[in-house]
């Protein structure tokens, strides 16, 4: 097993981001020695991952971790109305309502990744709970939250009973990103042929690629008009994964564009977080979550051009001198000196597919 991929399977399993309770938290705070808040999307996140790893080493121990995960989102983390609530902090009532379960904001995100692992969970397991919950998970979507548009709310406050849109962020908007939650949705449909999943998962990512510009980049902020490569990512994903099920070549070729246009930006050090229009310039400020993205996508679509660059300037971020249990694991940036749980995710499936490409057509894709 390659050195980098063999480091980062162990943080993911024995560094405790997974919690006790099997929900996973965001990340680790290096210099406070602490972990962050529990997250539902992360945790939807582990349960891919973990069944990755299953298929990749073939050992029950994965499968029983995500169990455990799935295991906290259905006892603590569904909500009533069939969506999953996002942080559980360790002062949860004295947390930020916008986020926090007692606050009871859901997002259409959140839920569609979890969404995403449950169907998973079930076709590996074949534990009928599991698909209980994802389609439970999957009609909140269709009937809460699905437009006319196809696009998706972004959040329903389960407390008013309302869908609201504060829209001061990508991830407060309705957005291409959204089309990441077909993932779920056409899995449920592969295992159940209820062919409304289907037709969901097709009306969002039309509803993506209505918001693509010319240049291939998604518009990630109506107002800015900004580019964020990390919903631009989970677009080009969404669509990748979609298409390729249902052989739909106009969502191929969509994903296939903004790929292209992410590499036109791949410069020596990466890639950097914001496109800025008006400049026609990024900002200065990298992630390795991105990194990761990109370097999955670019093997994807054979993009050979820039695969080691991207490759090596990601790896800079992993720990790998470290004594401690985080050793393996990957910073979310250079800046932020924290141990992060979807960044060591993504990473690790992007080097599992420089090892071996043809793992790039698994079924999980995380």
């Amino acid at each position: 097993m390659d050195k980098n991929l063999g480091l980062c399977k162990d943080w993911i399993l024995n560094s405790g981001i997974q919690s006790e309770i099997g929900g996973f938290y965001s990340w680790y705070d290096l210099e406070r020695k602490t972990y962050s808040y529990l997250y539902s999307e992360i945790t939807g996140y582990g349960i891919t991952t973990l069944l990755l790893l299953n298929s990749l080493y073939n050992k029950k121990l994965y499968v029983d971790r995500a169990e455990k995960a799935a295991a906290w989102i259905i006892k603590s983390a569904m909500h009533d109305c069939g969506g999953v609530r996002t942080r559980l902090y360790k002062d949860d009532k004295k947390a930020d309502i916008g986020y926090s379960f007692s606050g009871a904001r859901i997002f259409s995100f959140d839920t569609g990744i979890v969404l995403y692992g449950m169907a998973n969970l079930y076709r590996v397991t074949d534990k009928k709970k599991y698909l209980n919950a994802a389609l439970r998970l999957a009609d909140f979507l269709l009937d809460k939250m699905q437009k006319e548009d196809g696009s998706l709310a972004p959040i329903y406050d389960a407390n008013i009973d309302e869908v609201i849109e504060p829209s001061d962020k990508w991830s407060n908007q309705s957005g291409a990103f959204h089309a990441k939650v077909a993932l779920g949705l056409v899995d449920l449909f592969k295992l159940t042929e209820d062919k409304r999943y289907k037709e969901a998962a097709i009306r969002l990512c039309e509803y993506a690629v209505s918001t693509q510009d010319k240049s291939g980049r998604f518009i990630t902020n109506r107002a800015a008009k900004t580019t964020h490569i990390h919903p631009h990512s989970y677009a080009t994903e969404g669509l990748w994964y979609t298409g390729t099920v249902f052989n739909i070549p106009g969502f191929i070729s969509s994903a296939k564009k903004a790929t292209e246009w992410t590499f036109v930006h791949v410069f020596s050090s990466g890639i950097s977080e914001l496109y800025e229009p008006s400049t026609e310039r990024f900002n200065d400020f990298q992630r390795s979550d991105i990194l990761a993205q990109a370097l999955r996508l670019g093997i994807i679509f054979s993009f050979k051009n820039k695969i080691g660059l991207l490759k090596s300037a990601l790896l800079k971020y992993q720990l790998v001198e470290s004594s401690s249990a985080q050793k393996g694991g990957f910073l979310y940036s250079k800046e932020d000196k924290h141990v992060n749980s979807w960044c060591s995710m993504f990473a690790f499936q992007a080097l599992a597919f420089c090892k071996d490409n043809k793992s790039a057509k698994a079924q999980i894709f995380i």
